[in-house]
């Protein structure tokens, strides 16, 4: 007799499993079933602190900076300092008549990598957010305004 190809490949494996059931009868196996992939480490997640996502490169961070209308060219603060492989929010707030954004970059200069950048904005009152993931190699990276390119720029601090 002939079974069809499809018909073998479906009932080979439904028939495996009720012969290990049969197998096992009510005894225990000596052996139990394992998801695939990791397992949630419940008393971590527990204890991680708050503001620290789970599974996360680092601890989160928040930072704010400015342009006013009295220094209308310059980030306010022009230096920020976060931990490697942090996650950055960084609050960018416009209140000068002049249009700007803030892009950090994952080097030295702006031949590196973006890491993440606001979109251009005029304010006053020109709110931004935006996230990246801050490098995991301590040192000093640049960050400036697209528009004012050099003119405007400041120093992320990964120590």
């Amino acid at each position: 007799m002939h079974i069809p190809t499809l018909i073998r490949r479906i009932t080979l494996p439904v028939g495996a499993l009720l012969l290990v059931t049969a197998c096992a009868g009510g005894a225990s196996a000596g052996w139990t079933y394992a998801p695939l992939g990791p397992s949630p480490n419940a008393s971590a997640a527990a204890s991680a602190a708050p503001g620290t996502p789970a599974g996360s490169g680092g601890p989160g961070t928040t930072v704010s900076l400015e342009t006013t209308q009295d220094q209308p060219i310059a980030f306010n603060p022009t230096t920020i300092s976060v931990t490697p492989g942090a996650t950055v929010t960084v609050n960018y707030m416009n209140n000068s008549n002049l249009p700007h954004n803030i892009d950090f970059f994952n080097g030295p200069d702006n031949n590196s990598p973006s890491l993440g950048k606001t979109d251009v904005g005029t304010g006053p009152n020109n709110a931004q957010t935006m996230t990246f993931t801050a490098p995991t190699t301590p040192g000093d990276y640049m960050f400036w305004c697209d528009v004012h390119t050099s003119a405007m720029k400041g120093t992320l601090h990964v120590q």
